[in-house]
């Protein structure tokens, strides 16, 4: 029976199914996909606490910025605003200009002696905050926790293996059972490199882990005899910040990596591969402490990813009992014709995956042959994890989007692919007149069917677990903002500014989540009266659902006994830090009065925002500065993280320095007033699969002023020049 946060995990990913009918057998013959969209209402969760909910209608003021800006309060102290920013400033209200700072909260600390400045909170400083949170809680809950579980779980499960080959028929039952030998020995073996492989498969574990340690590319796995993307297993991401977080991550990729075909389209493969997961699935319902061991394991992933997109041992393990008996005895799995009838069983029962990429095989030596190949059903021990921004850029590339041909398939998704269809107006716009996307045969009809299932989501599915949770306060910064909100906010350069600040926090999660998540893939101070007065980034919908994030995340894993007692405290500082800025946004939008608190926590928001990183990186306020913090690292904002691959090259995502941002704001005295902040810089570009990058890499490209060029379509509001902090 699947446990109960499994079936509910279940029905999360079977709300988001879209049957796809496409020509993917490899033939010429390209039939026009076609999508379903199951129904999926939107809901109102009950268990959000009122304090997370926004119940307002916005109704700021509108006002006229002067040409000239004369008549601007404070407009002398940012005499090194060049004319062209300044004419940006007139015309909507705001400018970006790139700067070198290595964390958001660098970029408000020199604000809070001065009368001459006023901080603008923005959404993208708090979001970078959240990134903290989330990436330092689970990287501690990898090494104190995570990693340890793996390496009890395989050794269990090896011992095991050990003794169901001596008691394996001979024959093809027990070739299955040493390669599940040989298969978890190479999962011991990257967690501890002082352990031995057994005699019996030493030569092939060595093989294996040759290729793992090189990672360049696609090979013919000497194990399995499939294709492995060998560049996969180099650890990226927080992964790089230990020798203990790489080993964890190789050996886990490899568990959520490589799969046991089902329907491989080779029957010879398929009995041999199906035979293995059958005996891994029997060694797990039979050991109840190595079964403990992947539990514990996988719910934590589970709560900060989501479910895994293949099928393992709970799905395999009822359908096995019904065809080879309860115990599953090793006389009745030698039984060919029994093996038939659960291969076919297995077929019609249960569920393809969401993200199936298509992908070419390769031989021995690594060289690609035949023609792509669709990802079918697949067993794997961990396997990764669906998230739905890797299931929509799975549906806009070949072969369901385009068709065969240099030139004419989509292999390449876009970041702004994700954007649009969690909403964006602009995104889409920005893809189909600059970019030309539809060009590609099914594009628009593809993008549409990924845009209305997004839209039926429910908001329980939305707030099922904290990488759902995150996407889900991005949508509020799609949507255009409407009659109410501030002048600033009111042109299409602001949409192009919130997409850069979704881009570059969704960067965050996919770098926070490199490990675990699925990827698709195509072959194919108060000063006197008058001072300047601080400003929030008026969107209270996103302080929000981040607050509740906060709250709800400190409340599962401390339930869990998952959270380490050191992020108690600074968990529930987020949610009071959120909560106020919600408040604040909110009386914006509204016309409230701030009180002289109120303007004097926003005046020095920049010490706050850098305690409360703070706290969780080096376990509290007492630990030091930001630059006392031992990994260099660790002290640089600056992120990336592959999130596609196709043929021999990946698609990168990541975050540099932090950019200023300028906005003309309202003063609660009267007049305007330039307000300034920290905002996020984005890149997306191609990239060599054989050189995934790490963090450290990506940092000293940034340095060397190599970096490729951003998105073009960011040049509506980043204009350079100025004032640069020096790191």
């Amino acid at each position: 029976m699947l446990s109960a946060s499994r079936l509910a995990l279940a029905a999360v990913i079977a709300g988001l199914m879209i049957t796809v009918f496409c020509g993917c057998n490899g033939d010429e013959d390209n039939t026009e996909p076609a999508v379903e969209v199951a129904d999926s209402p939107v809901q109102q969760s009950a268990a959000v606490p009122e304090r997370f909910r926004v119940n307002i209608t916005p109704a700021a003021e509108a006002y006229e910025i002067p040409r000239d800006l004369g008549t601007v309060r404070n407009l002398d102290y940012y005499a090194d605003l060049t004319e062209r920013q300044k004419r940006q400033l007139a015309s909507v209200g705001f400018v970006v200009a790139p700067d070198e700072a290595e964390q958001m909260f660098m970029l408000y600390e020199d604000y809070a002696e001065t009368d001459d400045a006023a901080n603008f909170i923005t959404v993208d400083s708090l979001l970078q905050a959240w990134h903290v949170f989330f990436d330092f809680s689970l990287r501690t809950l990898e090494a104190d926790q995570l990693a340890p579980l793996a390496l009890q779980m395989t050794q269990a499960l090896l011992q095991d293996a050990a003794a169901q080959v001596e008691q394996a028929p001979e024959g093809a039952l027990r070739d299955a059972a040493t390669r599940d030998l040989a298969y978890l020995a190479i999962a011991q073996q990257l967690l501890d490199p002082a352990a031995t492989a057994p005699d019996a498969v030493t030569e092939v574990v060595g093989e294996e882990i040759a290729l793992i340690g090189a990672h360049a590319g696609r090979a013919q796995s000497p194990l399995l005899g499939t294709t492995i993307h060998y560049s996969q297993f180099n650890p990226r991401g927080h992964y790089t910040r230990s020798e203990e977080l790489g080993r964890y991550f190789r050996a886990m990729m490899w568990y959520g990596l490589v799969g046991l075909n089902l329907e491989s389209g080779t029957p010879e493969i398929d009995r041999a591969q199906t035979l293995q997961a059958l005996l891994l699935t029997k060694l797990l319902a039979e050991d109840e402490a190595a079964r403990s061991s992947w539990e514990r394991l996988a719910r934590p992933i589970d709560f900060f990813v989501g479910g895994a997109d293949d099928l393992g041992f709970e799905q395999y393990l009822p359908v096995a009992r019904e065809v080879f008996g309860e115990a599953l005895p090793l006389e009745q799995l030698a039984d060919g014709a029994k093996l038939d009838e659960f291969l076919a069983r297995a077929r019609e029962e249960l569920p393809a995956p969401q993200i199936a990429p298509f992908f070419h095989e390769a031989d021995a030596a690594g060289n690609l042959v035949g023609k792509p190949k669709l990802q079918g059903r697949q067993f794997r021990l961990l396997g990764q994890r669906f998230i739905p921004d890797s299931w929509v850029m799975q549906q806009l590339v070949s072969p369901l989007v385009g068709e065969p041909g240099p030139t004419t398939a989509r292999d390449v998704p876009m970041g702004l692919d994700v954007m649009a269809a969690l909403g964006s107006e602009r995104a889409r716009e920005i893809l189909t007149k600059r970019y030309d996307q539809d060009r590609f045969i099914n594009y628009d009809s593809q993008l549409g069917a990924v845009t209305a299932q997004m839209d039926q989501t429910g908001e329980d599915t939305w707030r099922s677990n904290m990488y759902w949770g995150w996407l889900y306060s991005l949508r509020p910064l799609l949507e255009v903002p409407g009659v109410g909100y501030p002048t600033f906010m009111q042109n299409t350069e602001w949409l192009d500014k919130e997409l850069n600040t979704s881009l570059g926090s969704w960067a965050e999660l996919r770098h926070d989540t490199v490990l675990y998540a699925k990827q698709s893939g195509a072959e194919m101070g108060a000063g006197p009266m008058g001072a300047p007065k601080g400003y929030v980034e008026p969107y209270p919908e996103v302080f929000a659902r981040l607050a509740w994030l906060a709250w709800h995340s400190r409340e599962m894993l401390s339930a869990q006994a998952l959270l380490p007692a050191r992020l108690d405290e600074p968990y529930r500082k987020l949610e009071e830090t959120l909560l106020f800025l919600k408040g604040i946004a909110e009386k914006e939008l509204t016309g409230m009065p701030r009180t002289a608190e109120e303007y004097d926590r926003i005046q020095y928001f920049g010490g706050e925002l850098e305690r409360l990183t703070l706290s969780v990186v080096e376990g509290g306020e007492g630990a030091g500065n930001w630059f006392s913090i031992q990994n260099e690292t660790d002290r640089n904002m600056a992120a990336i993280a592959d999130v596609h691959s196709f043929f021999d090259q990946v698609l990168e995502v990541g975050v540099g320095p932090a950019y200023r941002i300028y906005v003309v704001v309202p003063h609660p005295d009267g007049g305007l007033q330039i307000a300034r902040g920290g905002c996020f810089s984005y890149w997306e570009f191609a990239w060599p699969a054989s050189d995934r990058l790490t963090d450290e890499k990506w940092q000293a490209i940034l340095r060397s002023g190599d970096a490729p060029p951003r998105p073009d379509w960011t040049e509506s509001f980043i204009i350079p020049g100025g004032e640069t902090h020096q790191p």
